[in-house]
């Protein structure tokens, strides 16, 4: 029997009313996932309105175009990567934008289908890949990498024992090929019982590796970077984060542009889910929203 899998939507009001600011102009959802997020823009759109959405996952892909399926009319939705919207948007025709959301990590279904091998909470195969195409592997990272990658990658997740890991990691290797997340997972849990900060010791580890496999820190600067040569004046770019490290790239970010000249921070800090929103669907506790927008275009 297949699975039934759902994802809801983080800060689905707060973005949709920051977002959508004219009813007649076209969309981005440079991260559709399951289209929670874009069913939620086209119904506040008119009839001249579209929606363009992106996703890298062609299982992703084939969900949100059964999901809107009822707006096939106002909706073109394209396999890709949003890092590379400046090669997506001029192949549809489209030379401006009224708005682009991108919603950061990854969905509900990666974390819940073993067999995609994001979670240490089901057995599956070291994956984490977000597109099958791609060529990387947590696999290859943990079984190939050197120590000094390895390391490195743990590290800057914010975990301060990644020395101690990745020597585990590295220890375990010599022995036994580590294939699947519960092998990582137990390896990681068998030094570290219980923590200060109480999340399980092998989150960061975990992260590390999935940010690693899908470029996910590059691509979010160049994805920002590529859609801003659409935005005219008045347009706005929504990202929800779930991370320090996918935040503080935003905000950096953000801030550099205004100091540019052209744009005007909408949010001066992060919007947060509200603690009903958080009690109803836990993955969102971590959820902060940006909101910058083009105030002139430069010539």
């Amino acid at each position: 029997m297949t699975k039934n899998y759902t994802h809801e939507p983080v800060l689905p009001n707060e973005t949709i009313k920051y977002l959508v600011t004219n009813k007649n102009g076209i969309y981005v959802d440079g991260t559709l996932g399951m289209a929670g997020h874009s069913k939620r823009i086209i119904s506040e759109l008119n009839e001249q309105g579209r929606l363009i959405g992106i996703d890298w996952d062609p299982e992703m892909l084939a969900l949100a175009k059964k999901g809107l399926a009822e707006q096939a009319g106002q909706t073109t939705l394209i396999q890709g990567n949003f890092a590379d919207i400046d090669e997506i948007l001029p192949r549809e025709n489209i030379i401006g934008i009224s708005g682009v959301l991108f919603d950061l990590g990854v969905s509900s279904l990666h974390f819940d289908k073993a067999s995609r091998g994001f979670s240490f909470k089901h057995d599956g195969p070291l994956d984490m890949r977000i597109n099958p195409e791609n060529p990387l592997t947590a696999y290859t990272i943990i079984n190939k990498w050197p120590y000094e990658q390895i390391e490195h990658l743990i590290r800057i997740s914010g975990e301060k024992f990644s020395r101690k890991i990745t020597k585990l990691i590295v220890k375990e290797r010599e022995k036994n090929t580590i294939v699947s997340t519960s092998d990582l997972k137990n390896l990681i849990e068998k030094h570290f019982i219980r923590r200060k900060d109480k999340i399980h010791p092998a989150t960061r580890t975990f992260l590390a590796l999935r940010l690693a496999v899908n470029s996910e820190l590059d691509n979010l600067l160049k994805g920002i970077h590529s859609a801003t040569h659409f935005m005219g004046k008045g347009s706005r770019m929504c990202i929800i984060t779930f991370h320090s490290l996918e935040d503080r790239i935003v905000k950096e970010t953000f801030k550099s542009m205004v100091k540019l000249g052209g744009w005007e921070l909408i949010t001066k800090k992060p919007i947060k889910p509200s603690d009903e929103e958080v009690a109803s669907n836990k993955r969102a506790r971590s959820a902060k929203l940006r909101v910058i927008e083009r105030t002139e275009v430069q010539k």
